[in-house]
């Protein structure tokens, strides 16, 4: 009684069961991240690059509402998305839309943590300088 006990003979098949199905979890876990990854670059048409149509940039007005910018052959137009239609609003001058590869944006700019602190300081300084 005590000799399985302690060699553990009693609980090995759960433990081995226990680690199977975490195995298999983990598994299933990265299956679905490869296989979303690939609808998101198939609806993206990142694997069809002779497209003629794509969309540049969008933004969300309301729950259901989207301007959109999109490139058609050569030309770029802007569009209005809902739920029921979707409307032309004006057609644009590709030259005249910023290149989103070398926009800096908030995302893509690296900040300094000292350089905002000092930013900080010297804001709430002059501001406590001016109130006296």
């Amino acid at each position: 009684m005590f000799g399985t006990a302690i060699m553990g003979n009693s609980n090995s098949p759960s433990v081995l069961s226990i680690i199977t199905l975490l195995l298999v979890f983990v598994l299933v876990l990265v299956m679905a991240y490869f296989a979303t990854r690939f609808v998101a670059k198939y609806q993206s048409n990142a694997l069809n690059n002779k497209c003629n149509i794509r969309v540049l940039e969008s933004f969300r007005i309301d729950g259901n509402k989207i301007i959109a910018i999109i490139k058609i052959g050569k030309g770029c137009y802007a569009v209005g998305i809902t739920k029921e239609q979707i409307t032309l609003i004006d057609k644009i001058d590709p030259e005249e839309l910023n290149d989103l590869s070398e926009d800096k944006t908030l995302e893509t700019k690296q900040f300094d943590f000292k350089d905002i602190l000092s930013q900080v300081k010297k804001k709430n300084s002059k501001d406590n300088s001016d109130t006296k």
